[in-house]
């Protein structure tokens, strides 16, 4: 649409102006100025949709307006007309070279101009539409590749989170990331032993780590102006610097700084279980030796038992058979004490023989012990 369209125009005589104004009054908002400087200031203050440019003009002619015109950004793309009263090819050129888009002669027909006003107005909305469409175009594919490299720093980030051992190394992964972000933070983790933090100077400040106790416990993300708080519970993320300015940029953090406080959660959890069953082994590998070396005691202890039993056993024989002689007893009573003692040492013998095979057990309980402990 043309209708309605701001022109100016730049001509010294007030006849041709006035002429101007009646002409194009009726189909566009028609501005007149009387010079080039003045073309200028107008163009500057509120550009226009078009110029029509007298050629000879007091200070600055047309040509040289024209050109400083299209040497500032915020006018270069405005269509310029030139109306002068030559028709030489060279002041055709100058008009070209100066930038000009058209030319027309004095005296002209009405209809004539109306037309190539028309035209170039038409041209200029279809550039414009054009430029926006390149422009939105270039805006896009400048946020996917920044995206893309957002994503990146994410992904980088999160295979580094895999590899960290403990706590203290989480949190300063996780600061790192940030960093790359170009985002200021403190990050807290925490465990059975102990709370970690760190922040983008070192160690978290203890206004920061004031902060992250008091937001802890709110909602998962909180945010108050370029401020945002993402809380797990074995991991807080305290930013302070949010690009409030760039909405959608804003936006894309938001969402990475959420996956990544998840993954180091997911971490925080993995290195506490690990941690947990490092704790656990090594109480059982403790408590194995201790318990070893206790049987071991038991063991041998027993062994030293049964030997010095069957060595008594066997004293008791050999003093009882050497008794026999001195005490004069017939050979009836001789065979009846001799059974007793016989049977006696037969039931301490049976009990010995249950003992070893509780030994071997015993023996065979120890050396699984041992394997355990390493």
């Amino acid at each position: 649409m043309t209708e309605g369209a701001r022109i100016l125009v730049a001509e010294d005589d007030l006849f041709m102006a006035e002429s101007f104004r009646q002409a194009l009054g009726h189909r566009y908002r028609v501005e007149v100025v009387g010079n080039g400087l003045e073309a200028l200031q107008a163009a500057q203050a509120v550009p226009p949709d078009l110029v029509l440019l007298d050629v000879a003009m007091p200070g600055l002619d047309g040509y040289e307006t024209c050109r400083k015109l299209k040497e500032s950004e915020a006018s270069a793309a405005i269509p310029v007309i030139f109306v002068s009263g030559r028709d030489r090819i060279e002041d055709r050129i100058l008009g070209y070279e100066a930038g000009g888009d058209d030319y027309i002669v004095k005296p002209f027909e009405l209809p004539e101009l109306e037309a190539k006003i028309a035209l170039l107005l038409r041209s200029s909305a279809e550039y414009g539409k054009t430029r926006e469409m390149a422009d939105h175009a270039f805006r896009t594919a400048m946020t996917a590749m920044t995206s893309m490299g957002e994503m990146g720093v994410l992904l980088q980030s999160l295979q580094r989170f895999n590899s960290c051992a403990d706590e203290t190394e989480l949190a300063g992964a996780t600061v790192d990331a940030l960093a790359q972000y170009e985002l200021q933070c403190a990050v807290q983790i925490r465990s059975a032993q102990g709370v970690v933090s760190r922040s983008s100077h070192g160690e978290a400040s203890p206004l920061q780590e004031a902060v992250i106790r008091h937001m802890k416990n709110m909602e998962r993300i909180v945010q108050f102006k370029a401020h945002l708080s993402i809380n797990y519970e074995h991991v807080s993320l305290l930013v302070s610097n949010l690009p409030l300015a760039d909405v959608e940029r804003c936006g894309r953090l938001r969402d990475h700084l959420a996956v990544l406080s998840e993954g180091a959660e997911v971490r925080a959890l993995a290195i506490a279980s690990a941690t947990a069953e490092q704790r656990r082994a090594s109480a059982i590998a403790r408590i194995s030796g201790q318990l070893s070396r206790t049987l071991a005691g038991i063991d041998a202890a027993q062994r030293q038992r049964r030997g010095a039993t069957l060595l008594a056993v066997n004293a008791f024989t050999d003093q009882m058979e050497r008794a026999y002689l001195s005490l004069g007893l017939s050979e009836s009573q001789e065979h009846l004490l001799a059974a007793i003692v016989t049977q006696g040492v037969e039931r301490i013998l049976a009990a010995q023989a249950d003992e070893v095979g509780m030994q071997d057990r015993l023996s065979g309980v120890i050396e699984e012990l041992n394997g355990m402990s390493g």
